[in-house]
Formats: C-alpha cells, structure tokens, sequence
C-alpha cells in the first residue's frame, strides 16, 4: 500500500516528469555537440556513463528532502497513528523512488538504442552483454545512494545539511560497490551487485532502527 502511494506520488511529480524527459535529452544534446565522443563513443554507451553519474545523485536527493520535509511538518506523526508498520513507510519511499529513477535511466538507454540503431552502430550481443553489466552495477550503486540518503534524511536537521550530506556522503559511499572493479576480482559486476545489495539492506536496517526510536 505504502509502495503504491508513494509511486504514485513520485511520478506524477514534476521533478520526475522532468528526470524521464530530461536524461535522455541531455545525453542527446552532450553526445551530439561533442564530435570527441561522436567519433569515439556509441550513444548507448554514452547514455550508460550519464544515467550511472546523475541518477543516484537525483534520486538520494529527492529521498532525503522529501524525509526532511516531511519531519519538519509531522507527517509521519498522522502516519503512524494508523495501522502502518514503520518500516513499510521508509521500504515504500525506497522503492518507489528507486523504481522512477531505474524507469528514467532505461528510458535514457532505450533512447541510445534507437539513434545508434537508426545510424547503423548499434551495439552488437557481446557489446550488449558488457553494457547489461554495466548497467547492473549502475542499478547497485543507484541503490546503496538511495539506502544511504534515507538514514540521511532520517538524522540531518535540514535540508541544507542532507544536501551536502547526500553530495559529499552517500555518494561516496556508493563507491564502495565498484571495488571488485578496482580489485579485478572475476566476474567483478557479480562481487559488484552482492556487495550493493548487502550494503542497501544494512543502511536500510539502520534507517528503520532510527525511525523505529523517534519520537513524533
């Protein structure tokens, strides 16, 4: 339930309207007025390097402001005199916000595909395999920002601070899943999503812990 509503909430925002329209645009235009990476680059793969740096920061963004906001305005104190467990209202937002930000980065490379299919370079299967990869490890990392900016949210006193908190923190800490790439550990992009997926559950655990004991 908690899931559903917010998902409704997510991508009837502008803010998200914006995202799904505006990524694959702006991988357009970047690629387009750069004839470096016209001549060395794919579009696809180009797109793939866009959604990776931007969505996790877009969506740990909109995560931690949205909590923050919401705190200072006692939203969770009507929540919570109705029969909704806690951890449904934190696992609800993560996923529906993880869920718009992954919608908007494969409308992103689906918009690569098609312009690299119309010029003729497509990427061929064992480039696909590699770009599918790719774009798990992205998926991982978008997960572990988007974990990290919830236990954001849940402890800064402002925006401001889980501003800079989710630029200078949980961004960095999104890093940790591309070990196994710095490592050459074999297949890295397994180790990759293995580790993502354990850290995205501990930061949730934390989160819901923190949520559990405050008070409203």
């Amino acid at each position: 339930m908690m899931y559903a509503d917010e998902l409704t909430g997510y991508y009837k925002s502008r803010v998200m309207l914006v995202l799904w329209v505006g990524m694959p645009v702006l991988a357009l235009i970047l690629h387009a007025i750069g004839p470096d990476l016209r001549g060395q680059m794919s579009l696809t793969v180009f797109s793939m390097l866009i959604v990776t740096s931007v969505a996790g920061t877009v969506a740990a963004a909109m995560l931690s402001v949205g909590i923050i906001h919401e705190k200072s305005l006692g939203v969770y104190a009507l929540f919570l005199v109705r029969p909704v467990k806690r951890r449904s209202i934190l696992l609800g937002k993560f996923f529906a916000v993880f869920t718009c930000v992954a919608a908007a980065c494969v409308i992103t490379l689906l918009v690569g595909l098609v312009v690299d299919w119309a010029l003729g370079i497509a990427p061929g299967s064992v480039q696909f395999v590699e770009l599918a990869k790719s774009a798990a490890t992205g998926f991982s990392a978008i997960a572990i920002t988007s974990a990290a900016a919830i236990l954001i949210g849940m402890l800064a006193p402002s925006v401001l601070v889980g501003v800079i908190l989710v630029i200078y923190g949980a961004n960095q800490l999104s890093v940790v899943g591309y070990l196994p790439l710095l490592l050459n550990l074999n297949p890295a992009w397994l180790y990759t999503i293995v580790i993502g997926g354990v850290l995205t559950v501990v930061l949730l655990a934390i989160s819901v812990f923190v949520f559990n004991r405050k008070q409203f």
